[in-house]
Formats: structure tokens, sequence, C-alpha cells
């Protein structure tokens, strides 16, 4: 469901504090690229290798509102990763409420599309207890089930409002904490000139508690995938990967 009614956080605007935010957030999207795939600069290294990243979703920034269902799974279609992308890093803003929540969850997931416009689960990352907060927020994107790395540019992000156990079964679910817009935002997405801001979201009436197991899918009406999904949203969350060399 859509809400526009809302109430909003009263935003720290001091320099200070905005400066301090995004030195953190860097330092912390570093620390967890580097455990994900270790140094390639230790003194003595001679095969080091520079770390290249590549950006999927739309910008973390305040939208309209947040969803009043429970457990429901939200995929983004403008863009993909490219081959050999270990995920490492989810961005998101949760600063407002539309159901009076002031935490939720967040389990990363893995994506790859099918030539009939479907999308497959094929990796399942590890969740996380979020708290309502007015700046963005990081959470590591571990695969803990699935595929870890990219294998072709077919494969996106997008995540469910719950924490599952290892068969993709919610063991815990909340409303909506990421805020979206509706419809879809212009303009390009994290990617580049050839993404978009589009996503895909279930809803309590066509997908009733879905469960995330690995090749469960998920498409629109009439592609005879296990749940049924609507467009032209944006929700404020990105995913960030590294490129391993070929």
């Amino acid at each position: 469901m859509f809400s526009t009614n809302r109430k909003r956080m009263e935003k720290a605007h001091g320099c200070g504090k905005v400066n301090l935010h995004a030195v953190l957030v860097l330092v912390c999207l570093f620390g967890l690229l580097f455990i994900a795939f270790g140094s390639h600069a230790l003194a003595g290294d001679t095969t080091a290798v520079p770390l290249t990243t590549s950006t999927e979703g739309s910008t973390p920034t305040q939208r309209a509102g947040t969803d009043l269902d429970f457990g429901e799974v939200y995929i983004y279609v403008g863009g993909s990763f490219p081959a050999r992308v270990h995920p490492a890093a989810f961005q998101y803003i949760f600063d407002l409420t539309s159901a009076g929540n002031t935490t939720g969850y967040i389990t990363p997931l893995l994506f790859e599309r099918t030539s009939s416009g479907t999308y497959t689960v094929v990796g399942i990352a590890r969740g996380f207890q979020v708290e309502l907060n007015s700046l963005s927020q990081t959470i590591p994107y571990e695969v803990i089930e699935g595929t870890q790395v990219t294998s072709n540019g077919k494969f996106t992000f997008g995540f469910i409002n719950a924490i599952v156990n290892a068969s993709g079964a919610p063991v815990a679910t909340s409303p909506g904490v990421i805020e979206y817009d509706q419809p879809a935002d212009g303009g390009q997405g994290e990617g580049g000139p050839a993404t978009t801001n589009d996503w895909v979201y279930t809803d309590y009436a066509t997908a009733s508690n879905p469960v995330v197991t690995l090749g469960t899918t998920f498409g629109p009406s009439g592609s005879g995938a296990n749940y049924i999904f609507n467009s032209s949203r944006t929700y404020s969350a990105e995913a960030i990967g590294t490129m391993s060399p070929q």
C-alpha cells in the first residue's frame, strides 16, 4: 500500500554532522569490502590487483512512503550487475514509518533474470534487524546460501522485509522499512546511463507471505512465476559489489 501521509523526522543540517556521516559510511563500506575480499595490497604481495566496484539500484534518499504489508519482496529491475561481481554492501534509508514501526527486518537477495522476464532467487544473504534513522545506513551483503559471484550480466539484487532461515522461509517479518516513490522516478539509476530507477514489488493481494527459497520465481501476471509482482516504484536502496579479476 502506498502512503503519502507522513511526519518526517527533523534532519541534521550541520556541516560537521554531514561530513562525519559521510566519513563513517565510507569507512564502513571500505571495511565491508575489505572483509569480503581480503587485502590485495599487503607488503610483498606481487599479485596485487586494484579492486573495482560495481553499484546498482537507486540513490538512498528521502522518498514518499514505506509499505504497510509485512514480509514482502522487492527487486531492482532497472539494471543488472556485470559478470564476476561479489555483492558486499547494501545501502538504504529508513527515516520514516507509515505503519508506526521504528524497527524492521531486511534480508538482501540475489536474483537472476530469465528470458521469460521472471526473476529467480539464486542467493540469500544474512538478514538484519534495522532501526529508524535520519541518515542512510549500510549493512553487509553477505550471501550465505546460493550464488556468491555473478556468472553473467543477468543478475540483480533485491530484498525481503523479513529474517529467513536457510530454506528461505520467513521466521520474523516486518512492514516496509525502505522508502519508495510511486510511480518510479525518472532518470538513470546508480549503475549509470544505461540504467533506470525501476523496481518491482509484491503485495498481499497478489503474493501473500512469500518465501525466498533458492529457485523461487517472481514475475508479472501470466508469467507462471511462483509469485506475481507489481511495477512502477523506486526504492531507496543500492547494492555495491567488487568485481573479481578474470
